[in-house]
């Protein structure tokens, strides 16, 4: 009998979480063959793992020649479609293995919610589009990375459903598409087989969004000349911010330099401390009008200021005192703590 893929603490663990995330059931179709067949196994035992700690994640098991693999086009194994009953495109080719199967569950629990969670921003310039993407990710197991570039896919192609699929496609087991589209480095992103539009790295949310609204929407050129209309309006600097302002790689040099004392707040959407903060720089803002003005930097699309301040860690507080930085605090801290350590600048 194989050994457990999830051990008995996670088991409990997760079982919690799929109980208290997933609302409708999703379906996996899992196709197999000869080919590959170790990780076949694997797929097929991770499936069935997650079947007995939940009702709502069914199983489909296919061979690979079968009529359903067939009728889809599905040559390779393992693969795997998630909630392509419900109109969703998301496809795994190669096993979900390593740093992977982290994601690979956080996709099922969005698909069972119908969520992508995205920004809002986003979300509104998916809804322009109009022609069918491909997104393939080429990624490896061993990669930490590779998961975040998968999920990105992934939620743009649950937000734009039956337009966008998403396909993860694993290197190492699937050697003539990773020849064929020059995969070196992972994860690398492509879009509608076409080399022009390969990105390396994880890519921020909304560069990414652009790059398939690039190959997905008629009105592409329109959209991209409307945000900028809006980008430079919200990088204006007021003089007496109420609010914190956004702050960019285009205007940080700027507001620092013009504000005498200005704490910035590096963040990104993906991380939850940052959002249990977001609310105390609202407050402290709006508190100390006049006194210090408060900005937040999304470090995932502005990546110049991030790489210059050396920000490996979010949320991070940068403290500017006419315009030379004299202080940093790192961590989700609590309004009290911040206001004690603010003190020492007034």
């Amino acid at each position: 009998m194989a050994k457990d893929l999830i051990d008995k603490k996670t088991k409990q663990v997760l079982a919690e979480k799929l109980q208290q995330e997933l609302q409708d059931e999703v379906n996996l179709s899992i196709f197999v063959g000869q080919e590959n067949k170790e990780y076949c196994d694997f797929t097929l035992q991770l499936g069935e793992e997650l079947n007995e700690l939940t009702s709502r994640i069914n199983l489909n098991v296919y061979q690979i020649g079968s009529d359903e693999a067939i009728k889809l086009g599905i040559i390779s194994s393992p693969t795997i479609l998630i909630g392509w009953d419900k109109g969703y495109k998301i496809k795994y080719t190669g096993a979900p293995a390593g740093y992977e199967a982290e994601g690979f569950i956080e996709t099922i629990s969005l698909i069972s919610r119908g969520e992508s969670g995205l920004q809002k921003a986003s979300k509104d310039k998916l809804k322009e589009i109009d022609k069918d993407v491909l997104i393939q990710v080429f990624i490896t197991p061993s990669c930490p990375y590779c998961p975040r570039a998968v999920l990105l896919a992934n939620r743009i192609a649950i937000e734009a459903k039956g337009k966008i699929t998403s396909e993860y496609v694993e290197a190492s087991e699937n050697m003539k598409l990773a020849t064929k589209f020059n995969v070196s480095s992972v994860p690398q992103q492509m879009m509608n087989e076409d080399m022009a539009s390969i990105s390396i790295g994880v890519q921020p949310e909304g560069k990414f969004v652009n790059d398939v609204l690039s190959y997905g929407s008629f009105r592409y050129t329109e959209i991209i000349a409307s945000e900028q209309e809006k980008k430079a309006e919200a990088e204006k600097l007021v003089d007496v911010p109420t609010m914190p302002i956004n702050l960019t790689d285009g205007n940080f040099e700027k507001a620092k330099n013009k504000y005498p004392l200005l704490v910035v707040d590096c963040w990104a959407e993906w991380c939850v401390p940052c959002k249990m903060i977001a609310p105390v720089i609202e407050e402290l803002a709006e508190d100390y009008q006049g006194k210090i003005v408060f900005g937040r930097l999304d470090v995932d699309e502005n990546q110049s200021v991030a790489m210059q301040y050396q920000i490996m860690s979010i949320p991070t507080l940068l403290i500017f005192k006419n315009g030379k930085k004299v202080g940093q605090k790192v961590g989700a801290l609590p309004k009290k703590v911040l206001e004690s350590e603010l003190a020492k600048y007034l």
